[in-house]
């Protein structure tokens, strides 16, 4: 067990959106090291500075691997993931000039970094421009190499090849308009070099200007995302189980809590593909979808119900059925769910609060009856005349305070409900409203209980706070 925790936050924190960018950055300026190099120096002779400087980004890139290699659960999908960076970071002799362009093959790496985490970053920019910007980093790839390698090569032997910048203007010009120009290549190497950027040119126009163009720029955008790697490769996500039309708004309320902003989500129903329009507001880089049929279990273990932290039954719209079939059909999932993962959290959705009773003997945590949910808050509004404010403060992570759910922090236990209020509120500026129990196997929930009721080892809290309190 503790192998296994310790593979599972070393996953987490390889990626990490902070680990992730801080790569990019370390690949960029591995990028500018290499060209420093071949400006300041002849490509045969390195210089010692920048050669000193790559050691320890040599050795963080191969740590980085190293860490990915042990924590994969299939090997061989490493290698074919990462083959590539591999190979760029292998250590070559200083003076074969030509092999001294192997990091350069890190840029792909970082264009799918960025695309992955950009949203994080800057949203706006990561809806408009993730693609063209990942695109970028791919010509930036291209022009570099071709213009280093065709350096390297003809330098001093093609008389209209005169400095580093001629090269890479004619890998430039070469790649934009599909054929040489500015040199003709006098080595068979050179011609090699033109060839691969023209041919790369010629795939660029294709890109731009035909219907290649969306095929293209689609497959980029699916290499370039979280979901290039399987579903297999999940731990600890979250499973939504059908959709209707809160489904966009509790993804967004998920992504936007810090417990649960990271966590990959996977959308489990029977769609042949997800309403874009409707998830514009959700950062669907971490979004999986699976069409399939809930309540089967081949579907639940393809979507690796075994490792799933979390699990949410909406009643499902996807198909025209009545509210029984779909509150049928909540149940079943729910008894599946249990069964096949006993430590799951589960949060159901039912029509008919009559269908609960199957529920709480299938082991689900909680259940949500939404017209009974919205009839109390309507009701309470008239009744208060205007909280609804307060209610919908309450119930949203993206404004003002929320309710948390804790165990009890050790150093209330066998203090008074008064006692652990005026603590919580002086220590985590957080306002204790309720104290969870566990009595005969039963979940008893007490709110605003007297001032002198007893805490003990083993309760939970409800607090209300502007974020979560952190405590041991």
């Amino acid at each position: 067990m503790g192998r296994r925790r310790l593979q599972q936050q070393l996953d987490l924190f390889l990626h990490s959106p902070a680990v992730e960018m801080g790569l990019v950055v370390l690949i960029l300026t591995w990028t500018i090291l290499v060209v420093a190099d071949f400006l300041t120096g002849q490509p045969s002779h390195p210089h010692l500075l920048v050669v000193l400087a790559e050691v320890p980004l040599r050795l963080c890139f191969a740590a980085e691997l190293l860490l990915r290699f042990a924590i994969a659960r299939k090997k061989q999908r490493f290698f074919r993931h990462y083959w590539l960076d591999l190979i760029a970071i292998l250590p070559m002799p200083p003076r074969w000039p030509l092999f001294r362009l192997l990091p350069l093959l890190r840029l792909p790496r970082a264009s799918v970094l960025i695309n992955r985490n950009l949203h994080y970053v800057a949203p706006r920019i990561a809806v408009l421009y993730g693609a063209q910007i990942s695109a970028l980093l791919i010509i930036v790839l291209i022009m570099l190499f071709g213009g280093l390698a065709f350096y390297i090569i003809e330098g001093t032997s093609n008389p209209d090849i005169q400095t580093l910048g001629d090269a890479l203007w004619y890998s430039f010009f070469s790649l934009v308009s599909a054929e040489p120009i500015g040199a003709y290549p006098q080595t068979h190497g050179g011609r090699i070099i033109t060839l691969v950027v023209v041919l790369a040119g010629l795939t660029l126009f294709a890109v731009f200007t035909g219907v290649v163009s969306a095929f293209m720029v689609q497959r980029l955008q699916s290499a370039m995302s979280v979901k290039n790697f399987d579903l297999d490769e999940l731990r600890n996500h979250i499973i939504l189980c059908g959709w209707n039309r809160s489904a966009p708004l509790v993804l967004q309320e998920l992504q936007t809590d810090s417990q649960t902003r990271y966590a990959p989500i996977v959308i489990v129903a029977e769609l042949e593909q997800l309403p874009v329009n409707e998830l514009r507001a959700v950062d669907q880089n971490r979004l999986y979808f699976y069409s399939g049929d809930y309540t089967r279990i081949d579907v639940l273990e393809k979507v690796q119900i075994y490792h799933a932290s979390r699990a949410i039954l909406l009643a499902d719209t996807s198909q025209p059925r009545s509210d029984q079939d779909r509150d049928a059909r909540t149940v079943l999932a729910a008894l599946t769910i249990e069964k096949l993962n006993p430590t799951i959290y589960t949060c159901a959705q039912l029509l008919d609060r009559n269908n609960n009773v199957q529920l709480q003997a299938a082991g689900v945590e909680d259940v949500v009856v939404a017209d009974e949910m919205a009839g109390h808050l309507i009701s309470n509004a008239v009744r208060n005349k205007g909280a609804m404010g307060v209610f919908a403060e309450l119930l949203t992570v993206q404004v003002g305070n929320q309710f948390y759910r804790l165990p009890l922090c050790a150093v209330l236990a066998g203090k008074t409900f008064w006692d652990a209020q005026r603590y919580l509120k002086e220590q985590y500026d957080a306002l204790l409203v309720a104290v969870e129990r566990r009595i005969e196997g039963r979940r008893q929930t007490y709110v605003n209980p007297p001032m002198d009721y007893k805490l003990q080892v083993g309760d939970y809290v409800v607090v209300i706070a502007r974020q979560c309190p952190r405590w041991e």
